[in-house]
């Protein structure tokens, strides 16, 4: 193991064999509900074209696999932007926010249900595609998570996780500062390796991955610089500060496309019964 930095108090280090990065303190139940409870700044992205640009390409590598709509899971499914675009499936998603959560519910009724993944209830092999978008660095214990999943999956069924990559230039070169870089808000920090291990050794089989381009608008820019700054609170960032000026104004809302490799989407299937047998 190897200690890395110390960030907002908290010691990263990463796994010599599996080039996993994590936080090393042992982050409890309840220090995350005050964490996320307490947290000085929401923002709130209302960009919807921007979203909508990574779903739909999203969507997109989902139908070549699966031609006739199925069953689909949003693992963190916020307010179901994501399975808005899913269209002619059948949509159910999970969310711990219960605001996020009753927004989607008005879409989707008791298809989304509301809490953490732990309680979320067991249906063998009910679902075709499973997807994680932006969450599973979130999970203090994302093994289980994923264990769950794949009892959720039929065989066959494809398991659909985007995470920052910790191993792309830009984190290189920023390290700590890699705006991603954000505990307790993010507990690990994955590349396609460390994740396809993780999948591998759950009992998925990794099948491709992608640097999916993203666009983004100029005032994200600082607002995600501003989350590399923070101390007790990051309202006292510089860059927080550009991003509230630059809020709600035509340079602010301008969106440009980004591919830096800063994000990676790795797709995963669930081995048929006799694969399984035979493992």
């Amino acid at each position: 193991m190897n200690a890395l930095w110390e960030v907002n108090g908290y010691s990263i280090a990463r796994c010599h064999t599996c080039t996993l990065v994590f936080v090393q303190n042992q982050v409890t139940v309840e220090e995350l509900a005050s964490h996320y409870a307490t947290s000085d700044v929401s923002y709130d992205d209302t960009n919807a074209e921007c979203l909508d640009y990574y779903y739909q390409k999203l969507a997109g590598l989902i139908r070549k696999r699966f031609p006739e709509p199925g069953k689909i899971l949003d693992l963190g499914c916020s307010r179901g932007w994501f399975l808005d675009v899913m269209t002619g499936w059948e949509c159910h998603g999970s969310e711990i926010s219960v605001s996020d959560s009753a927004a989607a519910r008005e879409r989707y009724g008791d298809r989304i249900v509301t809490g953490a993944f732990e309680d979320y209830p067991i249906r063998e092999g009910y679902f075709d595609v499973i997807t994680m978008q932006d969450v599973f660095d979130h999970f203090r214990d994302p093994m289980p998570t994923l264990e769950k999943c794949l009892r959720l999956l039929r065989p066959g069924g494809l398991i659909v996780i985007k995470v920052h990559n910790i191993s792309c230039l830009y984190a290189k070169l920023t390290g700590p500062k890699f705006y991603a870089v954000i505990p307790p808000t993010h507990l690990f920090y994955y590349d396609d390796h460390s994740l396809g291990r993780a999948l591998s050794n759950s009992g998925f089989q990794v099948v491709d991955s992608k640097f999916i381009g993203h666009l983004l608008k100029v005032k994200t820019v600082f607002w995600r610089l501003s989350q590399s700054h923070v101390s007790q609170s990051n309202v006292n960032s510089p860059y927080y500060r550009i991003y509230k000026a630059v809020d709600h104004t035509a340079l602010g809302e301008m969106a440009f496309h980004k591919n830096l490799h800063d994000i990676i989407t790795v797709l995963a299937v669930k081995p048929a019964s006799d694969e399984l047998r035979s493992v």
